[in-house]
């Protein structure tokens, strides 16, 4: 059983789709609409995950990947103090998984400057 200081998180889907940037070219991406839940307590957040521009054809075509990479940045920002309640834009850009040689993955997003 999850205690009340503990966090649910999952996407519930998202919006595929290129985004204008500010100079006028637009950029992949997606924008991931995530439920949050702690205790009684329920949030939505949209988080916007662009995809690096060496994005590999399979991270393009991989949503779960993405996803999940989108959660590990929200849980991320939760350890870090964050709540769903402290309005912010959530940017990221999402990058081909790392993999080290003991097989385990290193972050896979970076904060959108």
């Amino acid at each position: 059983m999850m205690s009340e200081s503990q966090w649910s998180v999952r996407t519930s889907g998202a919006l595929f789709a290129n985004f204008f940037q500010p100079d006028g070219s637009s950029r992949p991406g997606a924008d991931w609409a995530v439920k949050l839940n702690q205790g009684a307590n329920d949030y939505n957040v949209t988080v916007r995950a662009y995809l690096s521009d060496d994005a590999t054809r399979r991270v393009r075509k991989d949503s779960r990947y993405q996803a999940q990479t989108v959660i590990g940045f929200i849980y991320d920002l939760l350890a870090q103090g964050w709540t769903p309640d402290q309005r912010r834009d959530l940017v990221i850009v999402i990058q081909n998984p790392n993999e080290t040689k003991e097989g385990s993955r290193k972050r896979w997003w970076q904060f959108w400057s």
